[in-house]
């Protein structure tokens, strides 16, 4: 990531790398809020999950451009449900990067090319299968809707929406994708592409 600096200048706003941490935790404690896009490695010195770091890095109000091999299609995932704007290659050109920090900084959303190509690529990615009706179903359920307001939605009987959430659990369940929660139901919708990523409510960086 260093060398971001000797392309700094090659646009407007111009880019510049102003600290660099071994880990989530240093960075924080170190940072004071200078910074406003954080490009995230997936594999940082403490073995931390990259969730958890994105998750804690939005929440304290950074943006976060994801930077990796690009070779876990479940991390990559992952991060984006936890609120990361992008993906960044560690292959591709330095300018590139600078490029989407740039567009990240300005309030963008990259659309996740990078990850699509690597879930083609990537033949230990295991797709849950939902039916149409179950896809719908977990939409509405996992964006907050009650079974009853799903039911309504859906134009059936509660108790259908109640065997289709329990057997959606059961076909994540049984690919190793955690779906026991509510919360984990509206990560899987937005690594499979039925929700938008998460963007949760800004916060100051002093906790207000």
């Amino acid at each position: 990531m260093g060398a971001i600096n000797r392309y700094s200048d090659l646009g407007d706003p111009p880019v510049k790398l102003v600290r660099m941490a071994p880990t989530v935790d240093d960075f924080i404690d170190a940072d004071r809020g200078v910074c406003q896009v954080v490009a995230l490695d997936m594999q940082l010195a403490d073995g931390s999950a990259p969730a958890e770091n994105t998750a804690r890095l939005v929440s304290a109000g950074y943006k976060v451009l994801v930077f990796s091999a690009g070779n876990d299609v479940r991390h990559l995932q992952q991060a984006l449900a936890n609120g990361a704007k992008g993906i960044s290659l560690k292959v591709e050109p330095v300018t590139v990067t600078v490029d989407k920090l740039r567009r990240v900084a300005a309030g963008e959303t990259i659309p996740s090319l990078d990850l699509a190509a690597a879930i083609d690529a990537d033949t230990e990615f295991v797709e849950a299968n939902l039916s149409d009706r179950e896809a719908e179903c977990l939409a509405l359920y996992a964006t907050g809707y009650a079974l009853t307001q799903v039911a309504t939605q859906m134009n059936v009987q509660e108790s259908t929406v109640k065997k289709y959430v329990d057997r959606i659990r059961e076909k994540y369940e049984q690919v190793g994708r955690p779906a026991g929660t509510k919360i984990d139901l509206l990560k899987r919708a937005v690594e499979d592409g039925l929700l938008p990523p998460i963007v949760p409510l800004k916060k100051d960086r002093t906790g207000q």
